[in-house]
């Protein structure tokens, strides 16, 4: 058996290559191309308790594994958000259920439905358009002129079993030969762009069936339009594909949908016009496969070696520790630090803990974990002395040492 120290030094020398390999191993690929290719489907919160494998995943990724049997409880993490200070993740004292609830959000997005025609004494009413309107007053102008873009894919239901869409791209690159000065883009300019790639999107896509406007509240809005397709002929009448078809502006077929999509660069900087900056599930899978092989290889690690899993996960999570409350309240961080300053278990109460917080403070540069030289040499001196303290069977010179 290699020690903790050689294992943590092995592993970390080339991460990127450590999780390749884990991501490579079956039962890892398999798990995760089934969280990819599902995940986008789900619309509610009870889809996602109800698929187990993907719940399951989720929970793994969010070092959350333990709690997987306590489906009502987080039930409750997830319907309450994390929109206002007293719902129930921010009343948890630990940060992984909020992110887990902002991760897994379901109501993101926006969407509106058309309204079909009645008939009434005074006649037939027309049937509604779908109509969507943002929620923020666009007065003023937005600098577009550095990283700063706006990106989402724009979707309608035309009919009960087509949906057209089209992603639309606000940024110096897609603005610079349709506005006056990137630095100073009015709402009117950014609803006459989009209405631009619209009518680029081809009648295949959105062309002539939805348009973008500035409302009486100066809020960027989309409504559904009708539309006219002569067919293959460009000419009235005709069968086939030169059949001729008629897409009305409303009905309750006609749908409107937006959502956010990732930006086009990581350097750019997300702008809101009125539809937030959220990112929808699936657009976030990424993020949430690359935190399950993370925690993966830091469980299976450990399985192994416990203090090869501290001290991965230390090396991920100690940059976010800025006092000496944030150690003892993680206990993984604590065992690390109070290992390294040869620290007992100063007990529970508030006396104990503000000792033990203030000690920690004064004996550790917190502000080195920011740094990746200090935080690799603080936890290689973690390493010796676990494997001092444990693991002198597998280098039996460590037994020389004792624990000093």
């Amino acid at each position: 058996m290699l020690s903790t120290f050689t294992n943590y030094t092995l592993i970390t020398k080339d991460l990127t290559a450590s999780l390749a390999r884990k991501a490579a191993s079956p039962a890892v690929a398999r798990e995760t191309a089934y969280f990819q290719a599902n995940i986008g489907a789900v619309k509610s919160i009870d889809d996602f308790l109800a698929d187990r494998r993907l719940y399951t995943y989720a929970m793994k990724a969010f070092g959350l594994e333990e709690m997987t049997y306590a489906k009502a409880f987080m039930r409750k993490v997830l319907t309450e958000g994390t929109d206002t200070r007293t719902s129930f993740a921010n009343r948890l004292a630990d940060d992984r259920y909020v992110a887990f609830a902002r991760a897994f959000d379901f109501a993101q997005g926006a969407s509106a439905t058309g309204s079909a025609g009645t008939i009434t004494e005074a006649g037939r009413t027309a049937a509604g358009t779908a109509q969507l309107n943002g929620a923020l007053d666009l007065s003023g102008t937005f600098d577009f002129s550095g990283t700063n873009a706006v990106s989402f894919q724009l979707s309608t239901g035309v009919d009960a079993a087509t949906t057209k869409s089209a992603t639309i791209v606000l940024s110096k690159a897609t603005l610079a030969s349709v506005v006056g000065d990137l630095a100073q883009v009015t709402a009117d300019e950014i609803a006459a762009a989009i209405n631009g790639q619209i009518a680029a999107s081809g009648k295949g896509n959105l062309a002539g069936k939805v348009q973008a406007g500035i409302g009486v509240q100066k809020n960027l809005f989309f409504e559904t339009t009708a539309f006219s397709d002569l067919g293959d002929d460009e000419a009235p009448g005709g069968t086939g594909l030169s059949a001729d078809t008629l897409y009305e502006a409303g009905g309750t077929n006609r749908t409107l949908t937006v959502r956010n999509v990732a930006p086009e660069s990581a350097k750019q900087t997300i702008l809101d016009i009125g539809f937030g900056t959220d990112l929808p599930i699936d657009a976030k899978a990424k993020s949430v496969t690359e935190a399950y092989l993370r925690q993966t290889l830091e469980s299976d690690a450990g399985n192994e070696d416990t203090g090869v899993r501290l001290a991965l996960y230390f090396a991920r999570m100690a940059a976010g520790a800025t006092s000496g409350y944030a150690i003892l309240g993680d206990s993984a961080l604590s065992q690390v630090v109070k290992t390294v300053l040869g620290l007992p278990d100063g007990g529970s109460s508030s006396e104990a803990l503000a000792r033990q917080a203030a000690l920690i403070e004064a004996k550790v540069d917190l502000g080195s974990f920011r740094d990746p030289q200090k935080l690799d040499a603080f936890i290689k001196r973690f390493t010796a002395i676990w494997d001092a303290q444990n693991n002198t069977a597998s280098d039996p010179i460590l037994a020389l040492f004792g624990t000093a």
